[in-house]
C-alpha cells in the first residue's frame, strides 16, 4: 500500500512538471511557442543592481530567423548578460536562451527606446554578447552594459545580513564596422579625436566647437558622434 502511494505521488509530480514545461513553451495564445529558456534563478541580494532597469519593461524580441514576439515584459541582466521575460500565464520569470535571439528592444522607465543586438565579440572573453546600439550605421556606436561584483565596504542588507559585495557598472563602448570589427572608445573628446588622422582632427574640432558640443554624459557623446556622421566625416584611424 505504501509503495502504491509513493508511486502515485511521483506520477503526479512528473505530470505537473510536464504540464508546466508545456505552458512555458505554448502560453500567451501561442506567442511564446518559440521562446526557449529556463526558469530564472534570482541573484544574490547585494548592494547595487544586476539589471539595467529597476523593473520589467514592455518590449519585443527578435529571433535569428527574423520573426518577432511583441508585448513582452523584459528585464535585461547586465550582470549575466542575459534577457529575462515574465511569463504571465504561469507567473514565472524565464531566462531566454541567447543562442535563439538576434536582438531585443524595450521602452525603459522614462520612455526611452533601448535597442540591443547580439553580436560575436572576438576580444577579451570572446563570445556572443548583447550590445546596446547607441548609434547605427556603417560604423555603429555600441555599448556593452556589463555589471561586475566587487568587494566593498561592509554593510547590512534588508534581511539583516552582513555583506561586503556590491554590483558595480563596468560599461565599455566600441565603434564597430563589419570590415574593421571593434574599436574601443572612451566617452571623452580626446578619445573620439584619436580615431581620426591629424588633418581630420582639425575639421572635427572646428565642427564640435561650432556646435558647442560637450562630453559630460553618455548622451552628449552620442550627439557629438551623430553630428560628425551627419557631416559625413569618417573614421580613418
Amino acid at each position: 500500500m505504501a509503495n502504491r502511494i509513493i508511486y502515485f505521488i511521483t506520477l503526479i509530480g512528473v505530470l505537473v512538471g510536464s504540464s508546466l514545461t508545456a505552458q512555458v513553451k505554448n502560453s500567451l495564445n501561442g506567442s511564446d511557442e518559440k521562446i526557449k529558456g529556463v526558469r530564472f534563478i534570482p541573484y544574490s541580494g547585494y548592494s547595487g543592481s544586476p539589471f539595467l532597469t529597476e523593473r520589467f519593461c514592455l518590449g519585443e524580441i527578435e529571433f535569428i530567423d527574423g520573426n518577432k514576439v511583441e508585448n513582452l515584459q523584459l528585464h535585461y541582466s547586465t550582470y549575466r548578460d542575459e534577457l529575462v521575460y515574465f511569463n504571465q500565464v504561469i507567473s514565472t520569470q524565464i531566462a531566454i536562451d541567447k543562442i535563439s535571439l538576434k536582438g531585443f528592444a524595450f521602452t525603459d522607465e522614462i520612455g526611452g527606446k533601448r535597442i540591443f543586438r547580439k553580436q560575436y565579440f572576438n576580444g577579451f572573453s570572446p563570445g556572443d554578447r548583447y550590445f546596446e546600439v547607441l548609434s547605427d550605421g556603417d560604423v555603429s556606436l555600441l555599448a556593452y552594459r556589463k555589471v561586475i561584483l566587487e568587494l566593498g565596504n561592509a554593510y547590512t542588507n534588508a534581511e539583516g545580513r552582513q555583506l561586503n559585495m556590491t554590483y558595480q557598472p563596468a560599461f565599455s563602448y566600441y565603434f564597430y564596422s563589419r570590415d574593421k570589427g571593434y574599436d574601443l572608445v572612451r566617452l571623452n573628446k580626446n578619445s573620439l579625436l584619436s580615431k581620426f588622422d591629424k588633418p581630420t582632427q582639425k575639421l572635427v574640432r572646428k565642427l564640435l566647437r561650432k556646435n558647442s558640443a560637450s562630453f559630460d554624459t553618455e548622451a552628449d557623446f552620442v550627439r557629438s558622434w551623430n553630428l560628425i556622421k551627419e557631416n559625413r566625416i569618417k573614421l580613418n584611424r
